[in-house]
């Protein structure tokens, strides 16, 4: 066989092989109007994955998965770490979450060009990795209440909570984009670059949950497979990280669970898969 022939069947291979893995996950995956099938890895946490597909009005369906872990305060605690107060080297998942001995753990927001440093306000007790409130920035992930009576983790509203107040009395906060407004108001522009996101929110019972899509879509579209599901009862959510940076990882079973995300130009090619160093993350501790 000629090299050209070689060449385009290895492509053909590659177009191919996103909707051969998605067909493996069919049968896990639960599509809008159909109650979530809900699966418990361990008491207090619960996994499920979503399947939506996108019309675009130009003939085409696109597909896209959504990977859900929701889980319970009561049972894991939600703390945040840095590179920056360890040793000042970035790590990737897997060892962030052997190292901390995490049930599961996803991004804690976007960095800078340091690889450290987080675009917005970010802190663990009176550490800190970046002091300043990012204006563009609509929605603070707290956890570790320093009142009683408070919720033991959640995601805020920066239009609707009393956020100035709150903050001081969290052991834990990170900012980041809102995903949504409540009730799951469309924010983001139907045209929007297309990317892996990564996502934290809370539900109307208080659970937290972790959610990523590996695959490229726009964040409109990510929001809207969310508000397809009303039985997720979102209260808010807050964009985390996007394209290959995107990671979650759930740490129960057998063996961890790891997804990362993939680039529109690397989408079957990418080869960074567990070795993203990662500065920032939210893990859940089993309490």
């Amino acid at each position: 066989m000629d090299t050209a022939r070689k060449t385009m069947l290895f492509l053909l291979f590659l177009l191919l092989l996103p909707a051969l893995c998605h067909a493996v996950d069919e049968p896990a995956a639960t599509m809008p109007g159909s109650p979530i099938r809900w699966k418990s890895p361990e008491d207090g946490m619960e996994a499920a994955t979503l399947s939506y597909t996108m019309q675009k009005g130009d003939g085409y369906a696109r597909r896209m998965l959504l990977h859900i872990l929701r889980m319970d305060t009561a049972r894991f605690d939600f703390q945040l770490f840095s590179a920056r107060w360890e040793d000042g080297r970035a790590r990737t998942m897997r060892e962030w979450s052997e190292e901390k001995d995490l049930a599961a753990a996803i991004n804690a927001c976007m960095y800078l060009t340091d690889g450290l440093t987080s675009t917005g306000y970010l802190r663990k007790g009176e550490k800190l990795s970046n002091r300043r409130i990012a204006k563009r920035y609509g929605a603070f992930f707290v956890s570790g209440p320093r009142k009683a009576g408070l919720p033991e983790a959640a995601v805020l509203d920066r239009t609707a909570d009393d956020w100035q107040a709150l903050l001081p009395l969290y052991e834990n906060v990170v900012q980041n984009f809102r995903l949504m407004g409540r009730n799951g108001e469309q924010l983001w522009p139907e045209n929007g670059p297309r990317h892996a996101i990564a996502a934290v929110a809370e539900d109307e019972a208080r659970r937290i949950l972790f959610m990523i899509c590996s695959e490229p879509v726009s964040v409109h579209d990510f929001v809207d497979a969310l508000n397809a599901y009303p039985e997720l009862a979102l209260k808010s959510a807050m964009y985390a990280e996007g394209g290959s940076d995107a990671s979650l990882i759930e740490n129960s079973g057998d063996s961890p669970r790891l997804l990362n995300g993939l680039s529109p130009t690397g989408y079957m090619l990418s080869t960074r898969g567990d070795d993203i160093p990662l500065p920032n993350i939210i893990g859940a501790k089993r309490r």
